[in-house]
């Protein structure tokens, strides 16, 4: 008999962005990755690890009752409900194609897992693990907890057995609602207002073109020349890197769009608490900010101030969504409500296969076929991956593809060019 409680904040923040997507749209919060075997690996020791893994993290041994959307309820299996583990082996040379054909397979959460792996063959040998995963059974931030648990049941097998049942989703939920975290909730509605208020204020963002607006584009920068730049300006203003490269994001979009300020969301993990930090599930969540964004501002002053929001942003990371839509409901601007225009996510992913970046000085938009259509109008995720380029990527819905190219380079120009007067002029602050 599974155990069957609530959803957690993190959870059910997921849940309302998908909750009324069609069935032909399901696919659209996969995730795929794509984990290397130690050589002389078999498929057995995969399912073994595997095992372990769901034995340990209750998220990967959870279905969902759906039968009310508005108040879902996830039930938590027993550990022995694995004993049939979705894995299968498959012979192919192109590991990332199938990868992508398996973020393509929709999960019924009420009847399975949200999750499947596939052990890729060749010559008789395995080579790789293609991971994938439903967003709310494990965001980006647990598919690196579960690639690192996973290489270590692999190379010792015994060393996640102790570690079963750990820790409990359902209670870590009812935490969340509790008496305990009532100031919280009650500190994060406040902030929500006071952001929201900002942002009502504030003029619609000018026109950019004439073109005619795609339905989802997706492009992305891949540079060294901004990796230098945002790493030399956050050394010379002793700020974290996220902050600045928030803060070249919250510029470039003043100038295009012509915005005294811009209304974000920052992607927070919600990691900060210690009992919390490994557990695997969907942990996200929308941090709330109105950022400063005056063009002509000193850019380390601008930061300075940038850094200070978004730490305070952060710390409001953990809240009931339903109470904050609530909130929003007493605004009647179109820019605050429903979801958001302007989401900022910076990332950094394993150094594996990396692509090269482009050896010329001069940024080229590239880009990719998009997957999901599932959040804000413009998401904007700066990606570090162990190489000495960065990449700048931008998912845009209901916008031009000159836009997103004019917001992808206006980035990497404030950055470059922010870090040039670095080189050349006084101190940033000082001027």
């Amino acid at each position: 008999m599974p155990f069957s409680g609530p959803l957690s904040y993190g959870q059910i923040s997921l849940w309302r962005d998908i909750q009324r997507l069609p069935r032909s749209r399901w696919h659209e919060v996969n995730i795929s990755a794509v984990w290397e075997l130690p050589e002389g690996t078999g498929p057995a020791a995969v399912q073994d690890a595997l095992k372990a893994l769901a034995h340990h993290h209750p998220s990967l041994r959870t279905t969902y009752d759906l039968s009310d959307p508005d108040n879902p309820v996830q039930l938590v299996h027993e550990p022995d409900s694995m004993s049939g583990l979705n894995v299968s082996e498959e012979a192919a040379d192109d590991v990332q194609e199938t990868a992508r054909r398996m973020a393509a397979e929709p999960f019924d959460l009420t009847r399975e897992f949200g999750w499947r792996g596939r052990v890729i063959m060749r010559s008789g040998a395995a080579t790789h693990l293609v991971f994938t995963h439903h967003h709310l059974a494990a965001d980006n931030w647990s598919q690196g907890i579960l690639r690192e648990e996973f290489q270590k049941a692999l190379a010792d097998p015994g060393s996640l057995s102790d570690r079963a049942d750990s820790y409990s989703l359902i209670t870590m939920a009812e935490e969340q609602r509790g008496d305990a975290f009532k100031a919280r909730r009650t500190a994060a509605g406040r902030h929500w207002e006071k952001v929201l208020a900002a942002s009502a204020e504030l003029p619609e963002p000018r026109p950019t073109s004439a073109e005619r607006p795609a339905h989802v584009l997706q492009g992305a920068v891949r540079s060294t020349a901004a990796q230098t730049a945002a790493q030399q300006l956050a050394d010379r203003l002793s700020l974290p890197k996220a902050s600045v490269l928030l803060t070249a994001y919250t510029r470039a979009v003043a100038r295009v769009c012509g915005l005294p300020s811009v209304p974000v969301r920052l992607q927070s993990s919600n990691r900060g608490n210690a009992r919390w930090g490994s557990y695997v599930t969907s942990m996200n969540q929308w941090a709330a900010g109105c950022l400063e964004a005056d063009p002509g501002a000193d850019f380390g002053e601008l930061a300075q101030a940038v850094n200070k929001a978004a730490f305070l942003a952060y710390r409001m990371g953990i809240y009931d969504p339903d109470s904050i839509r609530l909130v929003k409901q007493r605004f009647a601007s179109a820019s605050v409500d429903p979801e958001p225009v302007w989401a900022f996510n910076y990332m950094v992913r394993p150094a594996v296969g990396a692509a090269d970046a482009e050896k010329s000085d001069v940024p080229v938009v590239k880009w990719d076929q998009q997957v999901s259509a599932i959040g804000p109008k413009f998401h904007t995720r700066f990606i570090e991956d162990g190489s000495a380029a960065l990449t700048i990527w931008l998912r845009g819905r209901q916008v031009s593809k000159e836009l997103v190219s004019e917001l992808l380079l206006g980035i990497h120009e404030v950055l470059v060019s922010e870090a040039r007067g670095l080189r050349n002029g006084p101190r940033i602050g000082e001027r």
